[in-house]
């Protein structure tokens, strides 16, 4: 099992050894189990107030299930997920609707996210209500307009349709959505992956500074290290459901412990063709294992560019705490190749 130990008191966000599998039923004719979907198997995490997280991987390792876990749109198979001591997995449906307030959510595609048929003023105030439910005319009308002033648009566009809007545009829609009903916490799933290069930086900008203004803790989610490491404070490498390394942005940067977190840093492009012709890399064999039939022992193994033993076949490894703050699996095969390729 690979966890970082956390108890429900010890921070504001507390996940658990979090499970999400999905049951694929039985076959029609021969009545035998489909198999099991260990989409996340066995996440911990403690998150404390103001920070942002920032959780990376390739697509398919888990990071949108485990965020809408969180969530509780996907209910957690096994496993606690606490918000500031409440358990919001043991939450009845409609206990669970009053606490939402508390935590929400920006989605990767704004224009699928958001209601075509709703004017952003319609949209802003229903969300508004949510917290203030006897919010209504000029005072509803000017909590709209601060919160388009806040993220960056013309209050006086509040009366149009998201069609209306760019793709920049939209997000920030999307954004001031969130913000509406004054939660504490978000959750940010790749929300600048469907924007133009020199739009995700202001959205990154936007993002940063409305954490530290309104105080709100992130889980800030994608599969480009370069973005998360520019707005995260710590870093949770993600891989076959599991968290592989865990730690301070620069930390996870300057000094990764994981072979995964190291080829995927050789895949983040360097601007002087120099070092980037001259630096090596690290090519993984093949596509991720399938969440349906996960490898035995390391998930890693299968794709590790070194040679290893059964005992990464068989042995799982655990999340250990390699220096003050900074988590990594400790397989000894991942550990020593990447330590061998670094030098040390």
């Amino acid at each position: 099992m690979i966890r970082e130990h956390p108890q429900a008191d010890d921070g504001f966000l507390v996940l658990d050894d979090v499970k999400t599998h999905f049951d694929l039923g039985t076959s029609l004719f021969s009545r035998t189990s489909k198999g099991v979907v260990k989409a996340v198997d066995g996440v911990s995490l403690t998150l404390r107030q103001g920070e942002i997280l920032g959780l990376v991987g390739e697509s398919g390792c888990g990071k949108s299930t485990l965020s809408r876990t969180i969530m509780q749109l996907i209910r957690p198979t096994a496993g606690r997920i606490y918000l500031q001591g409440r358990e919001l997995s043991a939450l009845s449906e409609k206990d669970l609707r009053d606490a939402r307030i508390d935590f929400q959510m920006i989605f990767q595609d704004p224009y699928a996210s958001l209601n075509p048929r709703m004017t952003v003023l319609d949209m802003l105030a229903e969300a508004i209500r949510t917290r203030h439910p006897d919010a209504k005319g000029d005072v509803l009308r000017g909590r709209v307009a601060e919160l388009l002033r806040t993220v960056g648009l013309n209050p006086a566009q509040m009366r149009r349709y998201p069609h209306e809007f760019s793709g920049g545009q939209r997000q920030r829609v999307a954004i001031a959505r969130a913000l509406a009903p004054e939660p504490k916490l978000i959750i940010a799933d790749e929300p600048v992956s469907a924007l133009d290069v020199s739009i995700q930086s202001q959205i990154l900008n936007l993002l940063k500074r409305l954490t530290r203004e309104m105080g709100l803790t992130m889980i800030f989610i994608s599969h480009d290290l370069s973005v998360v490491h520019y707005i995260a404070d710590r870093i949770a490498v993600m891989y076959l459901g599991k968290i592989l390394e865990l730690g301070s942005a620069d930390e996870i940067i300057d000094h990764p412990r994981h072979l995964y977190t190291k080829a995927l840093m050789s895949a983040i492009p360097i601007p002087d063709p120099i070092i980037e012709r001259n630096r090596e890399r690290i090519v993984l064999e093949g596509d991720p294992p399938s969440p349906l039939n996960p490898p035995s022992g390391c998930a890693f193994w299968p794709r590790s560019p070194v040679e290893h033993d059964e005992r990464m076949k068989t042995v799982e490894p655990l999340l250990v705490e390699v220096s003050p703050g900074h988590f990594a699996s400790d397989c000894p095969f991942c550990v020593r190749s990447l330590n061998e390729r670094v030098g040390s």
